[in-house]
């Protein structure tokens, strides 16, 4: 087992056995493994000590264009579960990687909460974002985040590893911002949403996986209808029906809009939710010359940014929610 050194950032191999079964317990809670990369394919990395301790790990991909607002949006979601966002249906969150999930808040929540526009996903981004721990109704299961540069998910070739990322996850969600809509109308094309689809539906255990289409940066439509009696409603509000109605609603709005390669996900996977989600409810203003991030003026206010999680959840199994069997399946 290893530890890691934050003064050095490395990772030093420690013997536990011997110790006392308390301290045992607490040294590996806070250990990691070495992945053992038997394929040779990727950089060496860790993984928290405990992770074999926990069945069934859920490993949620979010897809799309580095410009949809993908990297706010899971910003929003895992700061809004820590929060507290998802005790009203009866999940705890925890941090299972205590040093990654530090080095997320730092380099994104913190910033995101002082109202500063978030760099895009950098390029050849392989390892998850962020890994939690979820715990609900007797089950306990790993959650975990993978943010790809939509760029580096348009790269044609097979060997890229960022590309990869998607045959390792068991659910996603696709991101597409409100300005793409009228950028994709008529173009009939979304590369990001193909290929990815494509290389899940290539294998065939992965063919039924549950995912969300998630229509962000939706505060843009907050005088459009149908967006707009969604966006007034107060969280927490999620339930079947509305799920169902919501997914229609958004289906109609980029169907309408011509966006037609932005709801690919949705006539490729048997399960599917659709969602009007708004990562910081407001624009970035680029006040000063030459700066290369913008500032959200009034702060950040999410909205709705849990539903295509908590969705998920409910298609997965891990929330029992009323038809959760059928949540989805339109």
């Amino acid at each position: 087992m290893s530890v890691y050194d934050e003064t050095r950032t490395a990772y030093d191999e420690v013997d536990v056995n011997g110790l006392e079964p308390v301290k045992r317990a607490d040294l590996l809670r806070r250990g990691y493994r070495r992945c053992p990369n038997p394929s040779a394919d990727m950089p060496e990395h860790y993984l928290p000590a405990t992770w074999g301790d926990y069945a069934d790990p859920l490993a949620i991909g979010l897809v799309g264009l580095t410009s949809s607002g993908k990297t706010h949006l899971l910003t929003a979601m895992i700061r809004e579960a820590h929060r507290g966002g998802l005790l009203p249906y009866g999940v705890q969150v925890r941090p299972l990687d205590f040093v990654r999930h530090n080095s997320f808040k730092q380099t994104f929540i913190g910033p995101f909460e002082r109202g500063v526009e978030l760099p895009g996903t950098g390029s050849d981004v392989v390892d998850a974002a962020d890994i939690l721990l979820l715990r609900a109704g007797g089950q306990v299961r790993p959650l975990m985040f993978f943010d790809v540069n939509g760029e580096d998910l348009k790269n044609y070739d097979v060997r890229s590893r960022a590309g990869r990322f998607v045959l390792s996850v068991n659910a996603a969600i696709f991101v597409h911002g409100a300005e793409e809509v009228r950028n994709d109308a008529g173009s009939g094309e979304n590369p990001t949403f193909e290929l990815s689809i494509e290389r899940i539906l290539n294998r065939p255990m992965l063919s039924d996986i549950p995912v969300s289409i998630a229509l962000t940066k939706a505060d843009r439509l907050r005088y459009v209808p149908p967006a707009d009696r969604w966006l007034r409603r107060a969280e927490p509000n999620f339930a079947w029906r509305d799920v169902r109605a919501e997914s229609r609603d958004v289906y109609a709005y980029l169907y309408r809009s011509g966006a037609i390669a932005s709801l690919a996900p949705y006539e490729s996977f048997s399960r599917c939710s659709l969602h009007f989600v708004s990562a910081s409810g407001g624009d970035a203003v680029h006040a000063e010359r030459g700066r290369s991030s913008g500032v959200f003026p009034r702060g950040i206010r999410p909205l709705r940014v849990l539903d295509p999680l908590i969705s998920l959840l409910s298609m997965t199994g891990f929330l029992r929610v009323p038809e959760a069997e059928r949540m989805g399946r339109w």
